[in-house]
């Protein structure tokens, strides 16, 4: 089995415990869609913010965090994080391998030596004289009731120079191609339609993870988000669309995440995922290629919740918990493939592998599990994925 991904991947500079209701957050509160200013669970790019504001960038992220440094800097990004949980928890002869693009300078090297920490091969091309990718995540435990939220302040640097070119034939000689986050690396959402049909001729099957779409959001607030370019969507070439409520909310302009997901399938798409944070992942498929799922909630870890609710010292933040959810949905598929490859593939099974995926990184600060020991992560996720079994609510 080889599973090739691109997409997002960051340096995460996380602070916890920032208040959204606090005056130096509610400052830089949104006015007006896409105006640049921070929503709950939303994400702006830094130079968006500094002109809403009127302040330096800098200036910004001090207020807002009171001038701490923050309390864990990590790899982060929706494709990277569900590619190193697959290259953790998937077996070691396997193909696993990320394509994405750096730019030279300190951070860049930084985040290089990270990844070449995980078992799976690392594809990097390099942009001279850009930055490296990062989001500044203001995480504030506390809203929602308690379930948490972030609001993210993003910088693009090289992801602004990835080229399609950089996708090579070995990307897509692959059994499963993985694209995440890829509004957050413009030329590759631009392209996205023309990527997954090319991954989809040679037998690949896609699954493509969203994320906030500011530089749409910004451009056209009324209109719907584009999942790739606007002439020419990539819905048909997409075999598992995951996204949550929100992002669905935009891509479709649909309210209720029913109605988004039927818009959803009928742009193309074969199945649709759409988490809601603490609430039940919905579920809905149209392709044969899975079980028919013709509309279905599946409920988040009840003993989960409830034991961070117990143990407050126990949890981390609820940054990665959508990464991770993917990644668990691509592990599940991948091993369903290749049990049997001609299907069809049980999505509710993958879901359930998912949420527990997403609910265990709620243990730790950022999207990354740090193993103590090379199979340390699957025997966490086995542990949690057997207390859902017994009592999913």
């Amino acid at each position: 089995m080889k599973i090739s991904g691109t997409g997002c991947c960051l340096h995460d500079y996380l602070y916890r415990d920032v208040s959204f209701d606090s005056p130096g957050f509610r400052k830089f509160l949104s006015r007006v869609p896409g105006d640049g200013g921070l929503t709950p669970g939303g994400l702006v790019f830094a130079e968006s913010l500094s002109r809403f504001a009127g302040l330096s960038v800098e200036e910004c992220i001090t207020t807002l965090t009171e001038g701490r440094k923050p309390d864990k800097v990590n790899l982060g990004g929706p494709a990277v994080v569900a590619m190193i949980h697959a290259a953790q928890v998937l077996p070691e002869e396997w193909q696993i391998q990320f394509y994405t693009c750096m730019g030279n300078d300190p951070e860049s090297e930084r985040l290089i030596e990270n990844l070449k920490r995980f078992p799976m091969t690392l594809c990097t091309d390099r942009a001279p004289g850009c930055s490296v990718p990062s989001t500044v995540v203001l995480s504030d435990p506390s809203w929602h009731d308690g379930a948490g939220e972030r609001s993210f302040v993003n910088t693009l640097g090289s992801a602004l120079a990835f080229s399609p070119a950089m996708l090579d034939e070995g990307f897509f000689q692959s059994d499963i191609c993985l694209w995440g986050g890829s509004a957050l690396v413009p030329p590759l959402h631009d392209n996205l339609a023309f990527l997954t049909k090319r991954a989809r001729e040679q037998g690949c099957l896609n699954i493509v993870g969203t994320v906030y779409d500011f530089r749409h959001q910004a451009a056209e607030p009324l209109h719907a988000w584009p999942l790739g370019g606007h002439d020419n969507p990539a819905y048909p070439w997409v075999d598992i669309l995951i996204t949550d409520r929100e992002e669905a909310r935009r891509l479709s302009l649909q309210e209720s995440v029913e109605e988004a997901a039927r818009f959803l399938l009928e742009q193309g798409c074969g199945a649709c995922i759409i988490t809601r944070g603490k609430d039940d992942v919905y579920v809905q498929t149209r392709s044969e290629l899975f079980y028919p799922v013709p509309g279905k909630f599946f409920p988040v870890s009840g003993s989960i919740l409830f034991e961070l609710a117990e143990n407050p010292e126990k949890r981390g933040d609820t940054t990665g918990c959508g990464d991770n959810f993917m990644g668990g949905v691509l592990v599940s598929v991948a091993r369903q493939l290749d049990a049997d490859p001609a299907g069809p593939v049980d999505l509710g099974e993958a879901v359930v592998e998912g949420i527990c995926a997403g609910g265990l990184a709620l243990y730790h600060i950022g999207g990354v599990y740090a193993e103590k020991y090379p199979g340390e992560k699957k025997k966490k996720l086995a542990e949690i994925q057997s207390r859902y079994t017994e009592h999913p609510v």
